[in-house]
């Protein structure tokens, strides 16, 4: 779990927490599901359902209503590192407890989901509020045939504001309850960092930042790219990625491009 990825949580924390809070509202369920498809393993996992409980519980004190259920599905590929998390659940539900009371330790039940989410997950309506945080993929490549190159498919398009509405209102399911965007720095511990004298640290080293760049993209891609080309070139691929990354870095500030969008179901089920 990277600096990166901890940032895009924080700068979508208001409309996750305003989504699941008007979820909430309209259904006053004694029991909320959520589901967090591509969370990945480390503290940022459990950040995320930590923001979502408190926003929760503070509705509820407004509302002077009891504190529901959480059922929380962690999914990802089964590649992931799920024994990290569930190591650190004890603390977490410890953690709950002293924040919260005692009702938050049996109250929270946080399970992990290892598949694909491009494949159906869960039953039918069993699900309140779906999570993802987006990831880029890029593939860059090594010493490998052209045949293999040719054959790897990673399917993956970026649309317009424009191109996303209207994909939604096409497919009918779904209508844009909120949208936000904003940029992100490649190396997000300059967005991470209000000091500025830090932040124009990390800039000049345009290398140290093309690492970072390249441990985050190795993170999100490596068993992909070694299940296809193999292991042998994984190495020899990532150190020639740094150095690219590190030399467009030394031209101009890479900047990713994140929207945050929260859909609202017609029947007040609500993913984000």
């Amino acid at each position: 779990m990277s600096v990166f990825q901890k940032v895009v949580i924080n700068k979508g924390k208001a409309v996750v927490s305003g989504s699941i809070t008007d979820l909430y509202k309209t259904k006053l369920c004694p029991c909320l599901r959520v589901a967090d498809l591509g969370c990945s393993s480390g503290p940022n996992t459990l950040l995320l359902i930590s923001e979502i409980i408190e926003a929760i519980d503070e509705t509820c004190h407004e509302l002077k209503l009891s504190t529901p259920e959480f059922q929380v599905f962690l999914n990802d590929l089964p590649t992931n590192d799920f024994n990290t998390i569930f190591k650190n659940l004890p603390d977490f539900y410890e953690k709950l407890k002293k924040e919260k009371g005692e009702k938050f330790g049996p109250c929270c039940s946080i399970t992990g989901v290892p598949a694909s989410f491009y494949h159906r997950l869960f039953p039918t309506s069993t699900i309140d509020f779906f999570h993802s945080s987006n990831s880029l993929n890029w593939l860059s490549q090594g010493l490998i045939e052209e045949a293999k190159v040719d054959s790897f498919d990673l399917p993956y398009y970026v649309p317009s504001r424009k191109e996303f509405e209207a994909i939604v209102c096409e497919e009918g399911s779904f209508s844009l309850d909120q949208q936000e965007i904003f940029e992100v720095n490649w190396d997000a511990s300059s967005d991470d960092d209000d000091d500025d004298m830090i932040k124009e640290s990390l800039k000049s080293d345009r290398f140290l930042s093309g690492q970072k760049m390249a441990k985050l993209t190795r993170a999100a891609l490596e068993s992909m790219l070694a299940t296809h080309f193999g292991d042998a070139v994984i190495d020899i691929l990532f150190s020639r990625y740094t150095e690219d990354v590190s030399n467009h870095l030394s031209k101009e500030e890479g900047k990713f491009i994140m929207f945050i969008i929260a859909l609202r179901e017609g029947s007040d089920r609500m993913e984000a």
